[in-house]
């Protein structure tokens, strides 16, 4: 059966086979061994195509365990949160204002064609009196959805997100429910391909600062210098990780508006209508069974022990981000 995914660059393919262990001729064998997998599980309803599947196989670096596991998950909490994962129409009228609030963009442009992609979060414009903080992430799954399968730069690169806490009130910090946090942990960070190869915090309130260099103490000694980037109100900070080249304007930089780009967005999203809605008939029947009621349902079956206690918790929402 001939390989359903695109042919990638020179230099990413030289980036795959240097960390992510990627080998095109035994990139159609790991394959075979997925579908057979999902043959294999009478519980996951919907398919997934060979260019999601490498995504899968990509993230987790070729290990086939590895990405059996992401790919459980990711049936998993997506029929879980619902909240999250349906009513995804972009052609919705609710679903347009929230793409068109612009909380997380994905810029275009890096220096390089092998530097991390970039993924601008702008907290404050998050307006918490028109809709809920479950509606911005589902935007946020519209769009890692069609990055997951469109952006080969992102997934063999990694992203790195800068996060910008301007005009972030307490209205806003009083939006985020800590079991529902945990589970979008699981949603981003388990459960999807994506990998994170830097934090950028820009305008952080004092409280976030005391929060985030509390957490950053619990990285690495390798991790914990060189990952988390805090840039106060500095744009020239910030400029000396980024170009000017490939920021908006709104941050120094010479790429246009953010707005020019949430409008790109929002018609790329349109384009994607009918993938967005396919996905969100993925469904792990046995979360179905039982009920999730917006708590967290036992652990798919095919987690080792070890993954299931480390995975759904505390444990493994926040102490263990694991930045690439």
């Amino acid at each position: 059966m001939a390989l359903a995914i695109r042919p990638i660059s020179i230099e990413l393919a030289e980036v795959a086979r240097k960390t992510l262990n990627e080998d095109p001729i035994q990139c159609r064998s790991q394959l075979e061994v997925l579908r057979s997998w999902f043959r294999e599980r009478s519980n996951l309803h919907g398919s997934l195509d060979d260019q999601v599947l490498v995504t899968f196989l990509r993230g987790c670096k070729f290990s086939l365990e590895k990405a059996k596991e992401k790919l459980a998950l990711f049936y998993w909490i997506r029929t879980g949160l619902t909240q999250v994962v349906q009513e995804r129409d972009p052609l919705d009228e609710h679903v347009v204002q929230l793409i068109r609030m612009g909380v997380g963009t994905p810029l275009p442009y890096t220096e390089r064609p092998v530097d991390p992609k970039i993924f601008i979060i702008r907290v404050g414009q998050f307006d918490y009196t028109k809709c809920s903080f479950a509606d911005v992430i589902k935007v946020g799954t519209m769009i890692n959805d069609v990055l997951m399968r469109d952006d080969d730069q992102m997934v063999i690169c990694g992203m790195a997100l800068i996060i910008d806490m301007a005009k972030v009130t307490a209205g806003h910090l009083m939006q985020f429910d800590f079991e529902f946090l945990k589970q979008v942990a699981v949603l981003y960070q388990d459960a999807s391909p994506l990998r994170m190869q830097g934090i950028h915090i820009l305008n952080p309130p004092p409280l976030v600062q005391t929060v985030v260099s509390l957490f950053n103490g619990l990285l690495s000694p390798k991790n914990k210098d060189r990952r988390i980037f805090f840039h106060g109100t500095s744009l020239d900070s910030l400029q000396q990780h980024f170009s000017k080249s490939i920021l908006p304007v709104e941050y120094g930089g010479d790429l246009g508006s953010i707005e020019t780009i949430v409008n790109q967005w929002e018609d790329k999203l349109k384009q994607n209508r009918e993938y967005l809605l396919e996905l969100a008939r993925l469904e792990d029947c046995s979360v179905t069974k039982l009920g999730m009621n917006g708590s967290t349902p036992p652990s798919p079956s095919v987690l080792t022990p070890t993954k299931k206690n480390a995975s759904f918790g505390l444990d493994g929402s926040f102490r263990k981000l694991e930045i690439d």
